[in-house]
């Protein structure tokens, strides 16, 4: 998939077809309607604040006829130097969700729609595969990084010395959040809807007591199975951050590293199972 240039969108009307999850703008008295949630699929709505005012705007998420949306507060900001918001859906819930500003609650959003397999039309963002050369890449808002996780085992590694950042990675079916070089009480402003739970289909990451906070490591078990990376913080933490992917087979050998089953330096990440 080849780069686009990083602008969203524009829209007219009140109503927005977001089937592909592409990158879009969404201002007051629209919605954005994506009815291609997939079941046994992950999603992760990344939306920023880029009005050109300090002000929070109140975002109605709609997932179920039979639940009242959910309600989503993005903190205002100044010059887009704000963190991204996150709402989580899973296709085993719905096939459909919304997203609405309302009257009253003026303001401007930028939008995205994340899964293995989204946005399907990548207008506006960036996506590259992350080579499993253990090579440092830096990693800029609106740019997805993939791979595919060949069997055996990988090590992941975000790094940020100056400032605080967020990464997330994703499976189809679970999320990883990655919190690099935490300020005192990192806050990620989150909103869960339907089954998803921490724990289960979304973990927090956070460098371990005792390590360097500037750094956090993950051990991958790869199955066969696409995983991909793409950061949530402002576009000038994303700028210090660091991300690299190492293969833990020997060279030119079928025999993998052997590694621990389990580590104190990083998360050991496996695929979960699909259900019978």
């Amino acid at each position: 998939m080849s780069p686009s240039s990083a602008h969203a969108t524009p829209v007219s009307g009140s109503y927005i077809n977001w089937d592909d999850g592409r990158l879009i703008q969404l201002e007051e008295g629209q919605t954005a309607i994506c009815t291609s949630l997939v079941y046994g699929q992950m999603y992760c709505l990344v939306v920023y604040n880029v009005s050109q005012h300090d002000r929070n705007i109140e975002l109605k998420a709609t997932w179920s006829n039979q639940q009242s949306p959910a309600t989503l507060i993005v903190p205002g900001t100044t010059a887009n130097e704000g963190n991204a918001s996150l709402i989580l859906v899973s296709g085993n819930d719905t096939s459909t969700i919304s997203i609405a500003i309302t009257q009253g609650n003026g303001g401007k959003l930028e939008c995205w729609l994340v899964s293995t397999s989204m946005p399907t039309n990548l207008q506006g963002l960036n996506s590259k595969e992350l080579a499993a050369d253990g090579a440092n890449y830096q990693m800029p808002k609106e740019l997805i990084y993939h791979s595919v996780m060949n069997s055996g085992w990988y090590q992941l590694t975000v790094i940020n010395k100056q400032t605080q950042s967020v990464v997330i990675q994703m499976s189809q079916q679970q999320l990883i959040i990655f919190v690099v070089n935490p300020i005192a009480q990192p806050n990620i402003n989150l909103l869960a809807l339907g089954t998803v739970q921490e724990g289960k289909q979304y973990l927090l990451q956070m460098p371990i007591s005792g390590e360097q906070p500037q750094r956090t490591n993950a051990l991958i078990q790869g199955k066969g199975e696409q995983l991909i990376w793409f950061g949530t913080s402002s576009q000038q933490d994303l700028e210090n951050t660091i991300i690299s992917l190492q293969s833990l087979y020997l060279p030119n050998s079928d025999v993998p590293v052997i590694v621990p089953t389990t580590t104190q330096n990083g998360l050991i990440c496996r695929p979960i199972e699909q259900s019978q």
